[in-house]
């Protein structure tokens, strides 16, 4: 990654993705909570290697456990879009920062976007399978596990990209604001 272009300055964008990175962290956090205990169900079924496995999972949950997940689920619907937007908006502002390649900002910017889709295509496969564990196949187990993947990885490469390039920006933005002040 290159060094910025131009000193920082905060510009409405940045105050824009700061909302979107305080409703994606709100909406993190009312999630945790109503996954409740279906939590760690959730977790072990983000990449379950086989359709026994995932099955094994879901049969070991308690009933509030199973319901929870459920409704976890059911409140992930609004959350990938959020994280997508506050991506998609941060990448586009680090693209104001720093010189990046065209192709690297296409795929910043549409991995976000990915990422949701597959996320909201997994809420509606889960919620699917959990309904009647006979459809827990191999091949179900692996089209959860897949789009998993594909949702972690479209929201995790992206954030670290963009952590690594705003943190320098940021901490230089930081300390020259405390040496004026001095």
């Amino acid at each position: 990654m290159t060094a910025p272009t131009q000193q920082f300055t905060v510009t409405r964008t940045d105050g824009e993705l700061a909302a979107r990175a305080l409703m994606y962290a709100v909406s993190e956090l009312s999630l945790m909570r109503v996954t409740g205990q279906g939590g760690a169900a959730y977790a072990h079924l983000q990449v379950c290697p086989s359709g026994a496995r995932y099955r094994s999972v879901v049969d070991g949950m308690s009933p509030r456990a199973a319901r929870e997940l459920t409704n976890g689920y059911h409140a992930n619907f609004h959350h990938p879009v959020l994280y997508a937007a506050a991506l998609r908006l941060g990448a586009v502002r680090l693209a104001e920062l720093v010189p990046m390649s065209r192709s690297l900002r296409a795929v910043l910017v549409a991995a976000p976007a990915v990422a949701a889709t597959a996320d909201i295509t997994e809420n509606v496969v889960n919620l699917y399978l959990h309904r009647d564990t006979r459809r827990i196949t191999d091949t179900t187990a692996t089209v959860s596990s897949a789009l998993s993947i594909v949702k972690w990885g479209g929201t995790v490469g992206p954030l670290a990209y963009m952590t690594v390039g705003f943190l320098p920006i940021w901490g230089r933005a930081v300390r020259d604001r405390f040496a004026r002040g001095r």
